[in-house]
């Protein structure tokens, strides 16, 4: 049995973000991940050949502006990123177009007629001026409709909610899609792609933890400990860690696997069996030549695609003369592992991928095909915007703390993780303050 300041369950963003903090601020930190590596569901690895593999395509949203950038900022490190592409694509209608560079230039774009550029402008003149507060609870639908614009920009909707990866506007919140696209007009820059991709983060915020922690992996939890309603450890496949803190960093319906429903509020054990998460088919084409020559990313307006191509931007992701392009295409909200889903979405990604660039079928060597199936672990809907997701310091048990993308941190996908970490890591470190 070893004692800890805090013990961390799951190596993911939230997980690794809050160890990172904690341990600089001089606590004794503990991290548990049951998988082999850290990570979570945005791993990477390098195998013997010299490729790099993901769980996906990972991008950190706003780049150096983010909010992941800003943890590492409060670690006194940074991600380096790949240098800003301005050749980044849209496909709409199966063509390819240049994606505009901010708002104005989507009204040069012949991607669209006239009138529906003008809308389009307007729309995001007014989610500029708009409070994200006052749209939480309704749809990007609803947000369209009350502009009187929504039929010259109904089609392109979609592409606002993909910001927020929930390309359904009659399904996203207009809060979230707000919030983030505000965020992204004062940035100046959607996303950037760390060198190396995510095996950069993971490697440094483990130097962080390790600073003054520990982190073991291949070691699950089993329990959470309580006594008289306060946390008081976890128990392991392997051992017993004793702490009077505790950060569940993994989703939210998986706390049930540790840890008795009877502890907790009721509403907390309904949002969290309520929750809906995203799912998608990735490919990872590796091939003999560039099949283009973009360094940005590709998103799909009436399609919900993207695609990054990862050498073009940083060799290291492939030995050399050997090239790297991820398409990812979501699978059907809802999805339950249905052989059928992944089939048809397969035939419509790979159709879509051959038609625009042929050059795939003749430069092609190798290929992984991946089901992820929770991509997101939250779906963005109103129910489950950021007004209604949990808090990161449980009512009870007494310090038990989440950080995860299924909890109320700001932005979206990771961003949440990585948010939600430093709420954590916040409201820990007030607590003991007051204690002495």
């Amino acid at each position: 049995m070893s004692d800890f300041d805090v013990v961390v369950v799951g190596a993911g963003y939230g997980g690794m973000g809050a160890a990172a903090l904690l341990a600089e601020s001089g606590l004794r930190v503990l991290v548990l991940e049951q998988s082999e590596s850290v990570g979570g569901r945005a791993w990477s690895f390098t195998d013997d050949e010299g490729f790099t593999w993901e769980y996906g395509a990972h991008s950190m949203r706003l780049a150096e502006k983010g909010i992941a950038a800003e943890l590492f900022r409060r670690l006194g490190d940074e991600i380096v990123f790949v240098p800003h592409a301005k050749d980044a694509g849209l496909i709409y209608r199966d063509r390819l177009w240049d994606r505009p560079e901010g708002v104005i230039g989507y009204l040069f774009t012949p991607m669209l007629p006239l009138r529906s550029r003008l809308a389009l402008l307007v729309l995001l003149a007014r989610i500029k001026r708009t409070r994200p507060e006052d749209w939480y609870d309704r749809t990007l639908s609803d947000f369209s409709r009350s502009t009187g614009l929504h039929s010259l920009v109904e089609e392109v909707l979609p592409l606002l909610g993909m910001a927020v990866m929930c390309p359904d506007p009659a399904k996203v919140s207009a809060g979230e899609v707000i919030a983030f696209v505000r965020r992204m007009l004062l940035a100046g820059v959607s996303v950037g792609e760390p060198v190396g991709g995510t095996a950069q983060v993971f490697r440094k915020l483990s130097r962080h933890v390790e600073s003054s922690g520990r982190i073991h992996t291949g070691e699950r939890a089993t329990e959470l400990m309580v006594d008289n309603g306060r946390v008081a450890g976890v128990r392991t496949t392997r051992d017993t860690y004793r702490a009077d803190t505790v950060i569940f960093a993994a989703r939210l319906p998986l706390l049930f696997e540790i840890a008795q429903p009877s502890w907790f509020p009721p509403e907390l054990v309904h949002y969290a069996r309520s929750i809906e998460h995203s799912s998608s088919l990735v490919i990872d084409f590796v091939t003999d030549r560039p099949i283009c020559e973009r360094k940005g990313g590709i998103l799909g307006v009436d399609i919900p695609v993207w695609a990054r191509f990862q050498t073009n931007a940083d060799p290291s992701f492939t030995p050399r003369g050997l090239h790297l392009s991820t398409w990812g295409i979501m699978l059907p909200f809802g999805f339950r592992g249905e052989p059928e889903a992944v089939d048809a979405a397969e035939r419509r990604l790979r159709d879509l991928v051959g038609s625009l660039f042929p050059l795939v079928r003749d430069a092609l060597t190798r290929e992984r095909r991946l089901v992820v199936e929770v991509m997101n672990g939250t779906v963005l809907t109103p129910s489950s915007s950021l007004p209604h997701r949990p808090p990161v310091a449980c009512p009870s048990p007494k310090g038990l703390y989440l950080a995860s993308d299924t909890v109320a941190g700001e932005g979206c996908s990771g961003d949440i993780s990585f948010s939600s970490a430093m709420k954590a890591c916040d409201a820990i470190l007030e607590e003991r303050r007051r204690k002495t």
